[in-house]
């Protein structure tokens, strides 16, 4: 489901349905309706189809990390800053933006551009050297991979070499009770 204002495009993401946000909108603002917030999905990650070669190094992500700010809107529990990090990884920098707390079922996530420019305006600006080259960005759901309805780590109970971990279902601090996920 995608609905569109002049100002403002708004996006839908729970389980069976799409889980990416296409950025390169000519809106400064995305609103983002999640089903499932940190149980469904744990966060969100910048996707693009840009290397650092295009000009989308390390600098640039958090230039647009700091031209970004969020909201998480949900009825339950008010509204909260939502978080927008540049973490490292082996290949780089990632930009996640955080759902908010864990005990909310929906949320609404209002990701806004700081400068006033439209989204595509801002990521062509400072991700491309190139601003006539066809590019992608969005934003990934990723699947959040714990319990945390149930207060378990993330992790899912694997470990490395594919052996559970102890507790029935692979969870290390629980026992489900068999194969079905009631408790004892």
């Amino acid at each position: 489901m995608t609905t569109a204002t002049s100002q403002s495009t708004t996006l839908a993401l729970s389980k069976g349905g799409a889980s990416l946000v296409d950025l390169l909108v000519d809106v400064p603002e995305v609103r983002v309706v999640v089903t499932g917030p940190r149980m469904l999905y744990d966060h969100l990650n910048l996707l693009t189809t840009l290397a650092p070669a295009d000009g989308c190094n390390a600098h640039r992500v958090k230039e647009l990390a700091d031209a970004l700010e969020g909201t998480i809107h949900c009825g339950t529990i008010g509204v909260h800053p939502a978080e927008i990090e540049v973490k490292p990884y082996r290949a780089g920098v990632l930009l996640q933006v955080g759902l908010g707390p864990a005990n909310m079922y929906q949320s609404a996530l209002v990701l806004r551009t700081r400068t006033g420019e439209t989204f595509r305006e801002l990521l062509t600006r400072l991700l491309t050297d190139d601003p006539g080259r066809y590019f992608f960005a969005g934003l990934h759901g990723v699947p959040a991979d714990g319990h945390l309805e149930h207060g378990h780590p993330h992790g899912g109970g694997a470990q490395p070499g594919g052996g559970a971990q102890p507790g029935a279902g692979g969870h290390p601090h629980h026992d489900h009770g068999g194969g079905g996920h009631g408790h004892p």
